[in-house]
């Protein structure tokens, strides 16, 4: 038989030269060996545009834009080789004026590049967060609220008057206070 090695045992079909999978082992590997090998054909392929763009946004973009957008992916269409849409979160108040700044905003973003990286923005309305930590500059915070008359202190007063747990009274309080403080 030709599956037969010299011992006379029989081999599997699939079996490779050399290799005794008595000896296999389901050892752990580095997650970077592996993420490595799964991600290099698309990097070679696209590149890490958008890592670059995230990082970069403050200067590609400028303080202005910064301020009210955030790149979020590319995302590529087929055949488009290394064009693709950008999709920006923009805060609602902006959108209309970023759809008009559009043309500018690719502009500065394949200038940067050195080649058409994006074609075109797909804008997504939300409210843009940066984190605390790095460089980013934290949201402006809300004025706080004035200090409440004698009369409101007593209107919250009896509204909390029936709230036992002590945690839910302190938070109601809280709420209460900022609500009738708030600055109309």
């Amino acid at each position: 038989m030709a599956n037969e090695s010299k011992s006379g045992e029989a081999k599997p079909k699939n079996a490779r030269p050399g290799h005794d999978p008595a000896k296999r082992t389901n050892a752990p590997k580095a997650l970077g060996v592996a993420l490595g090998r799964l991600t290099r054909p698309v990097f070679k392929q696209r590149g890490v545009a958008l890592a670059e763009i995230i990082n970069r946004w403050a200067e590609i973009a400028g303080p202005l834009l910064y301020a009210e957008t955030q790149p979020e992916k590319l995302i590529y269409a087929a055949g488009a080789g290394h064009a693709a849409a950008l999709e920006i979160s923009v805060s609602p108040a902006f959108a209309l004026e970023l759809q008009h700044l559009s043309p500018l905003i690719i502009e500065k973003i394949n200038g940067y590049f050195g080649y058409r990286a994006v074609e075109r923005l797909r804008l997504r309305q939300m409210p843009i967060t940066r984190s605390v930590g790095g460089s980013e500059s934290q949201p402006a915070r809300r004025p706080s609220s004035r200090p409440l008359t004698s009369e409101q202190q007593a209107r919250l007063a009896a509204l909390l008057e029936g709230v036992e747990d002590k945690t839910l009274r302190q938070a109601l309080e809280k709420l209460g206070r900022s609500l009738f403080g708030a600055s109309r």
